[in-house]
């Protein structure tokens, strides 16, 4: 009985991260039917609707946006625990060289969790889009987007996100997510000036069909700064799914379509060739683990 419960526990994690049982299906290797139904169980079993179902789209509702939230704290315990027992000794300083995005929304919010792991090593945080060499000792370690060359290093891809627009809820005044993109016309866009050539699908005129297409356009020069003006009010971004799943979980953010793009450009860790400190490893394996985990 507990077995099968986390079992459906686990499913519904997975559709709530993705919003969607075709997504979530794809990663469980099963068929969108069968995450429904094991989702429609466990609302059974709970007495309650964890999602609103649209013909096209699928959304959480308040009890099953907070049930999420309750479920992956649940889960990073869990892998907590599990990597502590395995997790080698390691002590000293660290120093990670990212973009203020990254670092700000995603990093940031997760190291908590790394130094629960990891007591013993100091995290310290290179923030800048200027591309630190690893190579002069300017870092340990960096986390990069795109695909430019690191000379003299080893990189490797973390993962590919995607793109989603998204607002504060103080800006749509409770209004229910947008059936089409057309609609977004009458609300101000916010604009990342320093969008990657390769990733037009962080630009509106990807979106829609025009170099602006709204009657309020708000230009900012990257992408920190659309993220601070959408979670004050200020207009609808296009941000990368992974750096916003903690404000779609805690309410700040809302999703206003149902539409995701799959972005080119991936994530990239970069290392020294032949890295051998431990506590350098210890952290580059804690961030591939964690974000291809979705977490």
């Amino acid at each position: 009985m507990i077995r099968h419960s986390l079992s459906l526990i686990a499913t519904f994690e997975v559709a709530a991260r993705y919003q969607s049982f075709v997504r979530a299906a794809e990663e469980l290797n099963v068929t969108p039917s069968a995450v429904s139904q094991q989702v429609r169980l466990l609302e059974q079993r709970l007495g309650v609707t964890l999602f609103v179902r649209k013909p096209r789209s699928l959304m959480l509702t308040p009890e099953g946006r907070d049930y999420a939230f309750e479920v992956r704290q649940g889960l990073r315990a869990l892998q907590s625990a599990t990597r502590t027992f395995s997790a080698p000794r390691a002590s000293g300083i660290v120093r990670v060289a990212t973009f203020h995005s990254f670092g700000l929304f995603w990093l940031l919010p997760r190291l908590p969790d790394f130094r629960e792991l990891y007591p013993e090593i100091d995290v310290r945080l290179e923030l800048g889009n200027a591309q630190v060499a690893l190579v002069s000792g300017e870092a340990d370690a960096a986390v990069r987007f795109g695909n430019r060359a690191d000379h003299d290093c080893i990189s490797r891809d973390l993962v590919r996100d995607t793109a989603i627009a998204v607002a504060s809820p103080s800006l749509l005044g409770g209004q229910p997510p947008f059936g089409s993109i057309a609609a977004l016309r009458e609300f101000p866009l916010l604009h990342d000036d320093a969008t990657a050539e390769g990733e037009l699908h962080l630009r509106w005129s990807a979106w829609l069909g025009s170099s602006e297409g709204s009657k309020q356009n708000f230009h900012l020069p990257d992408g920190l700064s659309v993220l601070h003006a959408c979670l004050l009010g200020q207009g609808i971004a296009l941000a990368r799914a992974s750096l916003v799943s903690g404000r779609l979980q805690s309410g700040q953010l809302v999703r206003v379509l149902p539409e995701e793009r799959k972005l080119t450009l991936p994530y990239r860790l970069v290392t020294l060739p032949d890295e051998k400190r431990e506590r350098v490893n210890a952290f580059t394996r804690w961030v591939a683990q964690t974000i291809g985990a979705g977490a």
